[in-house]
């Protein structure tokens, strides 16, 4: 752990739409370095929390199926309340971020700052390429993503 905030871009590469979060935060690392870290997470309950155990500050993009036009970003605060799971519903992951940050919370373990940012998908099928609204929100959530970490840093 160190003093720069993480941040944790989930998602599939092989499953279009789903690689929203894991793109936003690789534009983010390019952005950030060596301001913020950034690591990869395929979204799975027992890794996030594990890569966001001891941390004070974390932020999450992953991306979401909660039936809003594809391509809206939603900044959600998940340390002030739960999430709900109706946004992340359809994931890949099995029991993904929703899961994981009420698991989290029940066990006492959510980061004392958790913010996540949603990218609304429509195209979860197999392919590596992103739709259309959703790589422009990539660039919108990563530019959203770069201004919460470095205000997180000051």
């Amino acid at each position: 752990m160190t003093d720069a905030p993480l941040l944790i871009g989930v998602g599939h590469e092989g499953r279009c739409d789903d690689a929203a979060g894991v793109r936003a935060a690789r534009l983010v690392r390019a952005l950030l370095w060596p301001q913020a870290r950034v690591i990869e997470c395929a979204g799975g309950a027992a890794a996030l929390i594990e890569a966001w155990q001891g941390e004070p500050v974390v932020v999450v993009v992953d991306a979401m199926s909660s039936g809003s036009p594809a391509g809206t970003v939603r900044r959600l605060d998940a340390s002030r309340g739960p999430l709900n799971a109706e946004l992340f519903r359809g994931s890949s992951h099995g029991l993904g971020l929703a899961e994981a940050v009420e698991l989290a919370r029940s066990l006492d373990q959510l980061p004392p700052s958790l913010v996540i940012f949603g990218i609304e998908g429509t195209d979860f099928g197999l392919g590596t390429r992103l739709s259309f609204p959703v790589e422009c929100a990539v660039r919108e959530a990563a530019l959203l993503i770069s201004e919460e970490l470095l205000a997180a840093r000051n």
